[in-house]
């Protein structure tokens, strides 16, 4: 599932990354997802956990910085999903929404750790250490945070939204962001049941073992929300639909509405392929397909083609352009 999470991410950093770059979309999004795809690769999918934490010293210093990029992916995902859905900009002069705010929580983060008895390496370093008092501050401080991150999005995800891919966005993030404010809250219990040695050894496993179910499955179901609106503006963008049509009737009727030599009416196939607004060479079909005064040599349109027109041309009457209408402005860039 960790494995899952991460080149899902990594997918949808792609795509954000692309919109960025090309259209100038937001980048608190891209900057979540980039810092969250860090956080994934520090859990050792790529590159197992002990040759990075030996980098850095071997003494599992990888476990704050892993943490720390998944805290600062959520409070981006948080202030993203804020701009993007609140009516106005009244938030950002709450202190919880100011980058100081962010630096507070991972200092607050860090002191504990800072403070331990550092151990070697090991992949189960909270399990392990949780006996240490500043171990236990360290990984209670942080779910605490997380939990508090997830359940903001949460709240502000469940507002009713007009835009089908913006709800649907919305929606599976608030249902990622609920999975990881559960497991943050079931691993301060485990934590604590460990630290104060309360409840059976069965007990512990239980919770041990429900943590990552729950937390990387909100990872997975975050991610995927995440990249509901890029996939849907990539989509729009594309105008399939028009692209296709306008290259079958380029194919089919390129040589007798315009009088292409075959040269020209090949180069026109492979431009419609390519060209930017397909809907407006499609268009222009259906006013040539429409103007009386064409001449089409004594051969009727073909059945298929003219089907293409007629649906073409009841899209247009209807006033519906194609697959050019964009998102909101309000909705997730």
């Amino acid at each position: 599932m960790i494995a899952a999470a991460f080149w899902i991410l990594a997918t949808v950093f792609a795509f954000r990354l692309y919109f960025v770059v090309r259209w100038g979309s937001s980048t608190a999004f891209v900057g979540a997802i980039g810092i969250g795809v860090l956080g994934l690769f520090l859990t050792g999918v790529v590159v197992p956990e002990e040759t990075i934490d030996g980098a850095l010293g071997g003494v599992n210093f990888l476990h704050l910085f892993r943490n720390l990029c998944v805290t600062a992916a959520v409070w981006l995902v948080r202030e993203g999903i804020f701009a993007a859905y609140s009516p106005d900009e009244c938030y950002r002069v709450r202190f919880s929404h100011r980058p100081v705010a962010a630096v507070l929580a991972a200092l607050t983060i860090s002191a504990p750790f800072l403070s331990q008895r550092f151990v070697p390496t090991t992949p189960s370093y909270v399990p392990e250490n949780v006996q240490q008092v500043p171990v236990y501050l360290y990984a209670g401080v942080y779910m605490g945070i997380l939990a508090l991150l997830a359940v903001s999005v949460l709240r502000i995800c469940l507002r009713p939204q007009e835009s089908l891919p913006v709800r649907v966005s919305s929606r599976v993030v608030a249902a990622g962001m609920a999975l990881v404010a559960l497991a943050s809250v079931e691993e301060i219990a485990y934590m604590t049941a460990r630290h104060f040695e309360v409840g059976t050894p069965s007990l512990h496993q239980v919770l041990y073992v429900v943590f990552s179910p729950l937390f990387y499955g909100g990872v997975l179901l975050t991610s995927l929300g995440l990249g509901i609106p890029p996939i849907v503006k990539a989509w729009r963008r594309i105008q399939l639909r028009d692209r296709v049509a306008l290259v079958f009737l380029t194919a089919t009727m390129g040589r007798t509405y315009w009088g292409l030599s075959r040269a020209h009416w090949l180069v026109a196939i492979a431009n419609s392929c390519f060209v930017k607004c397909p809907s407006v060479g499609l268009y222009e079909y259906v006013i040539r397909s429409s103007d009386q005064k064409v001449v089409l040599s004594g051969r009727s349109t073909p059945m298929l083609a003219g089907r293409v027109l007629d649906a073409a041309q009841a899209r247009f009457d209807g006033g519906v352009d194609s697959l050019e209408l964009l998102l909101p402005v309000k909705a997730p860039q």
